[in-house]
């Protein structure tokens, strides 16, 4: 079975504190997907930028393209930060014995205001091929109209999941679910019922440049791909199949 799983950003690092990664999560988080690895599951692991990209990018005020030197600058800068958070998390996996390699996005995708034209995506299948697990992330990368532009990790997955056969996608938020405006985890949505549900759907609180609830829910609409939203506490269960969080059916 092969899964594509994402750490939203907020889940591994405080959003309102540039550069500060959860550790006690992602150890966690690593500990947990190390367990499954030993087991007949085949995974690619994407994670958000979190405080490590939205914070410069809104520095650098680069969400809406590259063109001077100083935002190259930023461009630069917001690369080499969220890199190292991927190391961060790399770091941990192999800590637990699970061989992973991050692959920067930013050699991997071309855009076209703000839209994937170019996916080079053999080197990533190549490691999965070979019994790694890749690691991707939200990046900046080279944009046709705007220089460059922020590819979101939500980007990556819908990207990968047309990409190649995949039987599911996870994504551990910092909520139990999607919920409504009550606070309640809504457990299902479908083409049936969106509409309804996109009235409950809002951006986030924290800084975020990749479109907040929203964006990611109908990320995961476009993808086509059975898909559990949910948390740290319940991934373990998502990826054994186990009914938690919000299951989405495109």
């Amino acid at each position: 079975m092969v899964i594509l799983i994402k750490f939203g950003g907020s889940v591994i690092t405080y959003k309102n504190k540039y550069k500060s990664a959860r550790k006690k999560m992602v150890d966690k988080l690593t500990l947990e997907l190390a367990k499954v690895w030993k087991k007949d599951y085949k995974l690619i692991l994407v994670h958000g930028a979190g405080s490590f990209g939205h914070a410069p990018v809104v520095k650098y005020k680069i969400n809406n393209g590259v063109h001077t030197k100083g935002q190259k600058i930023g461009f630069a800068d917001t690369h080499l930060a969220v890199s190292e958070l991927s190391n961060l998390i790399v770091k941990s996996l192999i800590k637990y014995n699970v061989p992973a390699v991050s692959l920067p996005p930013a050699f991997l995708f071309e855009q076209n205001n703000k839209k994937v034209v170019r996916f080079y995506s053999q080197p990533i299948f190549d490691y999965f091929n070979e019994g790694y697990l890749p690691v991707l992330y939200g990046d900046m990368v080279l944009d046709y109209s705007l220089g460059g532009s922020v590819l979101s990790g939500d980007q990556i997955m819908t990207v990968l999941s047309k990409a190649m056969p995949v039987d599911k996608m996870i994504f551990i938020t910092d909520v139990e679910g999607v919920l409504d405006n009550n606070g309640n985890v809504i457990p299902i949505i479908n083409k049936d019922n969106l509409s309804e549900v996109q009235h409950h759907l809002t951006g986030s609180k924290n800084v975020d440049v990749t479109g907040g609830m929203h964006g990611k829910i109908m990320e995961i609409i476009h993808s086509g791909v059975p898909t559990v939203i949910t948390n740290s506490k319940s991934m373990k269960d998502a990826i054994l199949g186990k009914k938690v969080g919000t299951f989405i059916l495109p």
